[in-house]
């Protein structure tokens, strides 16, 4: 998460993204074209028009046809032409053909050279010729702020950060109210660690466009580096009230919520992004919150949902290596660290993780020392010392699921030593068949392996009350106060 480095069994993912690749904070860009003349029901084939699409389109290639009109009005038509066509489903291709026609026609047309470099650039191509696409348009017009706004991002992309910084400086020299330039450029400050001119130049961003959800996460992200984390989650909070459909500023709250040890707030916050949408940087946040939580049942399970949605991402092999020493399964978490060098050779997290593996087997073997947790009153109701499957081990590691697994055992015994004839028999079927839920179901997306047992729980509970049975102990509303000290 967001903040200092910890040490190499460190849980902490990445916080913050450019689609690119390392940060990922998705910068927002405008084109800011000129809007459609006003013309009764007509269309106007105009760069920028809010006209419907395929409007626009016909109207645009009513010029383009037209032989008899200039080569620069028609170089024109076709930049609008693509402007429209790129707002249409795959309608890429046709925009960059648009462009390419626009260009040959008029090769002084600066519009046409801007529009194709930020549609590359959009579209994940190649960005090399998307900054010298925009370079040729500042050529042709350098008092356009918006394309040196454009060749910034670029730049961001590619990690020349101080180019990017001069870009976005002229860009705000030029038209000092382009509250784009000033959030970029203080994403830009951030990706270079320079938090508090990110702070800066993000809330002068949002001071010029309030409404902008994009800039408070981002600010957000700043202030979480910083340590200033009730600021951060007052950012994240607008930005979720603003558009509470990107699962992103859900997880970067929960982030921050995590960050100050509220693991119930920031695993309800992972769940909503994941209601949203499924990412295995958000299954893998909540997995950390839970191993925080010392549940380490529900962490494995995400970080197994985690990789089998993207097998390839090192940073849960690393969090899910952190689970399995906890366990004593030394062999594993070897393996997983591992994978995460393979993965990321330089993930100096895994590379210790890894040393102190080899260690470990080195003076102990690849088996626990001793049973993952030995059966006594307070533990499992089964020999953890024999447990195969891996649900059992879980249960075995987790002090939460072990109590509930021994509650489970001891309540449903009291149930069928009152019960007779068939529902003795009812009894033990709906046991046989938890049981056989309970181990198949395991490690799958969406199965809740704690919920699934304190459901069972409370079902025994009211059938003992039924019986007359007196209740455990401890009581049907037992509050579950384990958690693991880890110093953040």
């Amino acid at each position: 998460m967001c903040g200092s480095p910890h040490s190499a069994q460190s849980l902490w993912s990445a916080r913050i993204s450019l689609h690119a690749g390392g940060l990922g904070l998705m910068l927002g860009l405008v084109l800011a074209l000129s809007p459609a003349a006003a013309g009764g029901t007509s269309v106007d084939c105009v760069l920028g028009s809010k006209e419907a699409p395929a409007a626009l389109i016909a109207a645009c290639t009513a010029i383009i046809d037209q032989s008899a009109n200039s080569a620069a009005e028609r170089s024109s038509a076709l930049v609008a032409r693509a402007d429209a066509n790129a707002r249409t489903s795959d309608g890429l291709s046709d925009a960059l053909k648009d462009l390419d026609r626009a260009i040959a026609l008029d090769g002084k047309n600066a519009k046409a050279y801007r529009l194709r470099g930020d549609l590359m650039r959009e579209a994940g191509g190649d960005l090399s010729r998307a900054a010298a696409d925009l370079t040729k348009a500042i050529e042709l017009d350098p008092q356009d702020a918006e394309s040196y706004e454009l060749r910034g991002v670029v730049y961001t992309n590619q990690r020349r950060l101080d180019r990017a910084l001069a870009d976005y400086d002229q860009a705000i020299k030029l038209k000092p109210d382009y509250a784009q330039a000033w959030s970029d450029r203080g994403t830009t400050y951030y990706l270079r660690g320079d938090h508090e001119k990110a702070i800066q130049d993000l809330s002068e961003a949002l001071r010029l466009d309030p409404d902008h959800a994009r800039g408070y996460t981002n600010r957000g992200a700043a202030y979480k580096k910083l340590g200033q984390l009730d600021k951060a989650i007052a950012d994240d909070s607008e930005a979720i009230r603003l558009d509470p459909k990107v699962a992103e500023y859900w997880d970067n709250r929960g982030l921050s919520y995590a960050a100050m040890a509220e693991y119930d707030k920031a695993i309800a916050d992972y769940d909503q992004a994941i209601r949203i949408e499924q990412r295995p940087n958000f299954l893998t946040n909540r997995g950390d919150s839970y191993q925080f939580k010392g549940e380490l049942g529900a962490a494995l399970s995400d970080y197994d949902a985690a990789l089998r949605l993207n097998p390839n991402f090192a940073l849960t092999y690393n969090n899910r290596a952190v689970l399995y020493k906890k366990m004593g399964e030394r062999k594993k978490a070897l393996a997983d660290y591992e994978a995460a060098l393979r993965l990321d050779p330089g993930n100096e997290n895994a590379a210790s993780g890894r040393r102190i593996m080899i260690s470990e087997i080195a003076k102990f073997g690849v088996e626990p020392s001793r049973p993952l947790q030995a059966n006594s009153g307070n533990g499992p109701s089964f020999d953890c010392a024999t447990a195969r499957r891996e649900v059992e081990k879980m249960i075995c590691a987790d002090p939460q699921l072990g109590v509930l697994d021994r509650q489970i055992a001891d309540a449903y015994a009291r149930v069928l030593k009152s019960a007779s004839g068939r529902s003795a028999s009812d009894l033990r079927k709906t046991q046989r068949d938890f049981l056989a839920t309970r181990n198949t179901a395991f490690g799958r997306l969406g199965y809740d392996l704690k919920k699934a047992m304190q459901e069972r729980l409370q079902r025994l509970s009211a059938l003992e009350g039924w019986t007359s049975s007196p209740l455990p102990a401890c009581g049907r509303g037992i509050a579950y106060g384990f958690s693991l000290a880890i110093a953040l």
